[in-house]
């Protein structure tokens, strides 16, 4: 078959379980025992990739505290200086990842904050 005209990576299989949300909110991150102020940039029930405003210097166990979730405790899966991408140590559930979810992506003008935490990000 071929697929001239076609990149191959257009076929690339979906390695994550779950669909990222693409959502803007302010994030506090322990690695090791440094603490990071940043934001989350994308979520799922199973991890998230992060932002520093500070450059990720130190591997190790990582919490992450974000508005209305309990602390997540997460391992560190890669960094590129301010970006990082984390998997939670315990999946969040169904029923809480969705409420999380739907209490910031309340109807209001494109691109206003909806409280001094969190901004929807519509793709």
């Amino acid at each position: 078959m071929c697929l001239s005209g076609f990149h191959r990576s257009r076929f690339k299989p979906q390695l994550r379980r779950y669909r990222r949300i693409e959502i803007q909110c302010r994030a506090r991150i322990l690695i090791g025992n440094r603490h990071y102020s940043g934001y989350l940039h994308d979520i799922s029930e199973a991890g998230a990739k992060l932002r520093t405003i500070t450059a990720i210097r130190k591997n190790g166990g990582v919490l992450l505290r974000l508005p209305d979730l309990p602390p997540l405790r997460c391992t560190l899966r890669w960094t590129d200086t301010y970006n990082a991408g984390v998997s939670f140590d315990r999946e969040l559930s169904r029923s809480l990842f969705s409420e999380w979810i739907e209490s910031r992506l309340v109807t209001r003008a494109p691109g206003r904050f909806l409280d001094c935490d969190t901004e929807w990000v519509a793709r």
